[in-house]
This record gives C-alpha cells, structure tokens and sequence, in this order.
C-alpha cells in the first residue's frame, strides 16, 4: 500500500471514528493496541472488548469505503489489554495485559475480498486464557513474545523473575512447558517491591536476529543469555548466563533504570543490542564473544555509544522530564522506534552498515573500517510529540518492507503516519530489491483441569476489594472534648483513608463490573444477532423439509399405482386370460424360438468343446513330433560314409570311361 493511502483513505476511515470512544478510556500507561499482518490491520476495543480489523489490501483496490469486520472472542479478557502482537503465521492473535494472556485463533480468509468469514460483519473467533488465576492474582507481567523457532509456543516473562514457555498448539488446550528462574524469587508483594527498588527483577527480553539466544534485561542494567532451543533435552540443560560483561565498564552499570531492549542486525553481521533507560538515554552495545574468557561460549557487551532522547512534554511534567518508561521496536536492519509519553522517535544507526565489511575485512583494514564506523554517530528523529498524559500513545505499527512506515494512534483516535528518512527508504528499498483419577480418561481430566484454571469474576471483584491496610476503631473518652484542631485532622485522615482504600476500590470495582456488563450485552446482542438468524434457517430448512414431505408422499403413491398395475399384469399372464389367440400363437412362437435357442446354445458349447478337444490333441501331437529326433552310431555313419565315398569313386571313373569312349566313336 502506498504512503499516500496510508494518509488519505485509511486515516479518513470509519474504524478510527468508532475506536475513539474506546481510546479515551485508556490511562497514561504506554500501550500498543495496533497491528498489521498480512495487509489486516487489527485495534482493539476496549468498550466492547473486540477486534476491529480492516483488509488494507482491499482498501487499496476499491474505490468505496471498505468496511471493517468485528472480531469477538468466545472467551474475552477479564484484565485490561496493553499489547496485541501476532504470530508469524497470521493464525493467531496474542492479546495481553499486565494481568493476563488471551491468545486469539483468528478464522480463514476465503472469498473475493480475503476477508475473514467471507465478509460478515461479526465474528466469533476461538480464544483461550494462558495460567488464568496465577498471571492475574499472583503477579504482574513483564513482556511477552512469540517462540522465535516455533508458531505454537509462547514466552511470558513474569515479575516474580521467571519466564514461563506455553504450548497453544495442542487439541487439549494451552499446557505450561516450562518454567525458566532468572533470578531471586520475591517473597510475596513486599518482596517484589524490594526487588523492583534495588532492579533485580526481570523487565524486559528480546530474540537475537539470528534466533539462537533469548536476551534478558534487569532493571539494573544487567543483561543476561539464554539459549533459545525448544527440544526437552535442550529444555533440561537450558542455563541462564550472565551478567554479561560490559565494556568499557561503568559504574553505574550504564542507568540503574533500564527499562526495554531491544536487538538489531543480521545473521551475517554481529548483534547490536539497545538498552533503553527510564532517564530517555539509549545505549548501543555489540554482542560479542568475550575472547578474555576460557568457555568459548561466553558473550561480553561492547558499548559503542549512548543516545539521549530529547523529550519535551507538557509544562506540568517539567520535574518528570527525564522520568518516563521507553518502549522500542525494531523497525529495519538498522532503524528502531521509540515510543514514550512525550510522542516517538526513530533513531537510525550507521554503525550496522558498516559491521558486515568489519566482519569480512583483513586484519589490515580493520583499523580503517573502525574509523569509518566510528566517525558517523547515529541520528535520532523526533517524529511525534504528544501532551503527556492528556494525549498518550495507544498503538504503534509499521508496515512492511520495502517502503516502511510508521502508523501511530493516538488516544483521542487521531490516525498519524509517519515515514523514514528519503535517505534511508531509498537504501532500504534497494537493498530488499536485491535481496529480496483412573476411571476418568485422560481427557476428562484435561476438560478438568482446564475449567480449574478459568478465573471466577467473583475473584477479580475481590482482588479489587482487598485493602493494603485496616481502619482501625476509634476509641475516645466520653468526658474529654477533642479541640477543633485535633477533629479536623481526625475528619481528614478518616476522609483520605475512606477515599483511597473504599471509596476508589468500589469505583474500580464498578469500572470493572461495567466493563464486564459491557462484554456481555455485546455478546448477548450478538448471539441474539446468531439466534434470529439461526430461526430463519430452521424455518427455512422447516419449509424445505414440508415441500419434501409432499413430493414424497406424491412418489409413494405413484410408487403404488405402479405395482398394482405390475401385479396386475403379472396375474393375467399367469391365468393366461385376458390374452387374444393372435397373442397366444406369438408366444407360442417365441416359446418355440426359444427352445431353438437354447438347442443351438447347447450344439455350439459342444462344437465349442470339440474344436478345444481336437486343438489340444493337435497341440499334443505336433509336441511329440518335436520329440522325435533320429540318432545314428557312431559305427552306422563311418559305414555311410564310406559306401558314400565308394559311389562317389566310381561315378567319376564311369563320367572318364565315357569321355573316353566318345572320344573314341567320334561322338560329339
């Protein structure tokens, strides 16, 4: 699709309008509720708890407005949605928040169009929950990615430092594989706060481009190494290394605040890792083998340079300036996006065009490809700035190569897009042009075990109820006045105490009980939708199965009729009345032909049977008189040939006595 189109029909389309009112919902948190594959483009919709999703591709080739298509989970989430990532193979949709994973199996595209269920407007899409009651109750999720070597395997790194692997592809449902320790388990939710403040605890994770290795990053800076294998004796040995060294090293650990990472490159060129920090600083770092150390397996980091965003946000949030959380997304071999609460920045790096000669060069022009990478920093473009927290983010696409673009949305539903540099689109594009229990079955107990792990509302009410702290009862003397002073603080205390820990837990409580009141009319308003449709074709199959009935009932009469007349017929012949003498002496005559028929049938079987007689006695002769070979002696052939010889001898003397003698007579 063509960056023009981006900006005229689809910004200008119907599916913006309707999404903005699920947009002002959303809070200050980064969020990313967009996505594009395969020319779809899915949001999600808060208010109704669905999928909106509109073929770009169509809407490129029609001239009118391309309608979108509504998605509806059969199971949808009970937590607030914060990502919505797809698989590689475009079959799946993975739905998640901070308290949960929904994975949704998204139905064939057939048709003209290649729209989902043929074009229908609502569809009822299969989805299931990944560890329903542990991700929401026990604790808070981190990131989560697709298996880089599998399309039906799913990594979610946990706050409690463990990545869990899940297994979607089975007929029994979702199944955890494993479960990898990063580092110290929390003790609890005071334990998980001493953590996080010290940046022990596992933020974020990322793919090497070349699949291998999982890269893990701490809040403090720490990066750590995993290999990315999911055979089960690969999933044994599986270990977690690191920290890996950084050098030149820091003392702070280049930022106490990390908070995303990211990869870059190929598989013919070095990995080049970016670390992003709270504090909007940026640090480049190659993924090298540490040459110092023995285990030919260890990796060490090499920082190359750092690059601090200048973010600029609302008057209000001058002492927040460099305090806020940066998500990155790789959007080329060597262009990443940044996105934070002050808008979005690309920021392309020079160094990865040079790697790859650095990797193939001579040790005698290293030193020069050094210099070369080493004179041209990495640029960074400030290409959308947002308010803060009246505007923030709430999704974030890029479309696909050659020609990339960023789609941004924002929370009041303005649709921006914004595109690389020329430089870069002009090289990009060149270079993808030229590269181009034992009575129960075993599924009884998986149908169990599965109902075991859905999460009740009743449990999410309550964990929204639960208080941190307790009121206590007021006890005071009755004969002593408490002064103004002391009932105002008392008034205060009890009015804040009331607010935060009643008043706006019932309000949440509320929010949560509308938003599920919400997903329920929509699906009731839906399956009243399929229901209404469903009587139609039942009174339509009823019609059907009537009109059937009656020509049925019309066949079997017929039917009847026909083997009266049968019977009928059948009598007659056998009494022999009802027949003309004209009739009787024809078939007397077929009678008669018949019987000579049979006379001839039975002459031409014994011809038949004669012919094969005389053939096998004529084949048995002629093989006997093969056999019949006359041998003489060796006695009776030298005698022949000697009274042959003889005869011979005197044949001659008789043919010279005659020239003799009629030489003699005179006789010519």
């Amino acid at each position: 699709m063509d960056f023009r189109l981006y900006e005229t029909k689809l910004a200008s389309h119907k599916i913006f309008k309707d999404i903005k009112e699920s947009l002002d919902d959303c809070d200050s948190k980064l969020r990313n509720l967009f996505e594009i594959k395969d020319d779809v483009l899915y949001i999600w919709n808060s208010v109704e708890n669905c999928l909106f999703s509109v073929n770009l591709k169509r809407l490129e080739e029609n001239d009118e407005e391309t309608p979108y298509q509504k998605l509806h989970l059969l199971s949808p989430p009970a937590f607030t949605v914060e990502h919505v990532i797809s698989s590689g193979c475009s079959s799946k949709l993975c739905i998640w928040g901070s308290r949960g994973v929904t994975v949704a199996e998204l139905p064939s595209r057939w048709g003209r169009g290649g729209l989902f269920d043929s074009g229908s407007h609502t569809i009822l899409c299969k989805s299931f929950c990944l560890d329903e009651k542990f991700l929401y109750l026990q604790g808070e999720i981190h990131r989560v990615h697709w298996h880089p070597k599998s399309l039906s395997h799913l990594l979610v790194l946990v706050s409690d430092n463990t990545m869990r692997l899940y297994n979607i592809g089975l007929k029994t449902g979702p199944k955890l594989v494993k479960v990898f320790s990063i580092g110290p388990k929390p003790a609890g939710a005071l334990g998980r706060t001493v953590l996080d403040s010290f940046g022990d605890t596992a933020v974020d994770f990322t793919p090497t481009p070349d699949s291998e290795h999982l890269l893990i990053l701490s809040g403090n800076g720490d990066v750590y190494m995993m290999q990315c294998e999911l055979d089960s004796k690969s999933l044994v040995k599986t270990k977690l290394k690191g920290p890996l060294a950084m050098y030149p090293p820091a003392d702070d650990n280049y930022g106490s605040e990390s908070c995303a990472i990211t990869a870059l490159g190929g598989v013919d060129t070095p990995t080049l890792l970016v670390i992003a920090s709270a504090s909007a600083v940026l640090y480049h770092c190659l993924l090298l083998s540490n040459a110092t150390d023995l285990d030919d397996e260890s990796h060490a980091l090499y920082v190359v340079e750092s690059v601090e965003l200048n973010i600029v946000m609302g008057d209000e949030q001058t002492a927040l300036q460099y305090v806020c959380p940066v998500h990155l997304y790789p959007v080329s071999r060597n262009t990443y996006a940044c996105t934070h609460a002050g808008g979005v920045h690309t920021v392309t790096l020079p160094v990865l065009e040079r790697l790859s000669e650095y990797a193939a060069a001579d040790e005698g022009d290293t030193e020069s490809i050094l210099q070369a990478i080493c004179t041209k920093p990495s640029t960074a473009r400030y290409l959308l700035h947002t308010s803060g927290k009246s505007s923030p983010l709430v999704g974030l696409a890029i479309t696909p190569a050659p020609l990339r673009t960023l789609l941004i949305l924002c929370s009041s539903g303005d649709f921006v897009t914004r595109s690389l540099e020329p430089c870069n689109l002009e090289e990009q594009l060149y270079k993808e042009l030229q590269l181009k229990n034992p009575a129960l079955e075993q599924d009884d107990i998986n149908a169990i075990l599965k109902e075991r792990q859905k999460l009740p509302f009743t449990s999410i009410i309550l964990e929204v109820l639960e208080r941190q702290v307790s009121q206590p009862i007021l006890k005071l003397k009755k004969k002593r006045e408490m002064d103004p002073k002391e009932c105002l603080e008392l008034l205060t205390q009890a009015t804040v105490r009331l607010r935060s820990e009643y008043i706006m837990r019932q309000q949440r409580a509320s929010e949560v009980m509308a938003r599920k009141i919400a997903t329920l009319n929509t699906l009731g308003f839906q399956h009243r939708d399929w229901l209404s449709e469903l009587q139609k074709e039942v009174e339509s199959v009823y019609l059907q199965s009537t009109a059937l009935k009656k020509k049925r009932a019309l066949v079997e009469k017929h039917q009847e009729d026909m083997k009266y007349r049968c019977s009928a017929v059948v009598r007659n012949l056998r009494a022999g009345c009802g027949s003309s003498g004209e009739e009787r002496r024809l078939l007397a005559e077929l009678l008669q032909h018949q019987r000579r028929a049979a006379t001839l049938a039975e002459q031409v079987h014994t011809l038949k049977l004669h012919k094969q007689h005389k053939q096998d006695e004529m084949k048995k002769w002629q093989e006997e008189y093969k056999k019949k070979d006359t041998v003489l002696g060796k006695s009776h052939s030298d005698t022949i040939w000697a009274i042959l010889q003889q005869q011979t001898t005197q044949i001659s003397s008789l043919i010279e006595e005659t020239k003799l003698l009629k030489d003699q007579l005179g006789v010519v």
